[in-house]
């Protein structure tokens, strides 16, 4: 009997350490989010000026395909990309403990940041690269559609792998009373 008292005692501690775990998981996570808000409001706000100068809408850069204002805006797109892909994996650790009933959930966060990333990119590059691409924007649309059913294969395998916890989890809230136990 006193070892059980001696795990309710301490019940309430793990508890209130857990939560301040939690706590701190959550705010470094709200860290990293606001940074890399500015760091992508930073690069639109370059990208919307180059966008606006007079003298770099007509100036060509490799052909007359391609004016300098575009490129230069492809060019402040493949940084937010980079900077959001940086968000994500630099997040994992975060996610991982604050969802802790998720397998790997900072490995899916990973992935559907990575889809999001790929959806911008989408309609960021095409005015760089379509007139180049005339009669083949069918392989442009491809590559992207592989690449984004690449990472949502991967995150829908990861919330198939995690069911189980996540089923268990769930149920553990809805009946907080009642352990649910292996079998």
């Amino acid at each position: 009997m006193d070892g059980r008292r001696a795990v309710l005692r301490t019940r309430p501690y793990f508890v209130r350490f857990h939560a301040m775990a939690k706590k701190e998981l959550f705010r470094t996570l709200l860290v990293k989010a606001v940074k890399t808000l500015i760091v992508l409001f930073t690069l639109f706000s370059i990208g919307w000026f180059v966008e606006q100068l007079p003298f770099a809408q007509a100036l060509p850069f490799f052909s007359q395909k391609l004016p300098v204002s575009v490129f230069l805006s492809a060019v402040v797109s493949l940084l937010a990309v980079a900077a959001f892909v940086g968000f994500g994996a630099e997040s994992v650790p975060a996610v991982d403990g604050l969802l802790d009933f998720v397998p790997k959930a900072g490995e899916l966060f990973c992935n559907i940041v990575k889809i999001l990333s790929l959806l911008f990119a989408y309609y960021a590059f095409q005015a760089a690269i379509f007139p180049f691409i005339s009669d083949f924007e069918w392989i442009y649309q491809s590559f992207f559609l592989g690449l984004t059913l690449f990472f949502l294969s991967r995150a829908g395998l990861q919330v198939y792998r995690a069911s189980e916890e996540i089923s268990r989890f769930l149920l553990a809230i809805l009946h907080p009373d009642k352990q649910e136990t292996s079998g």
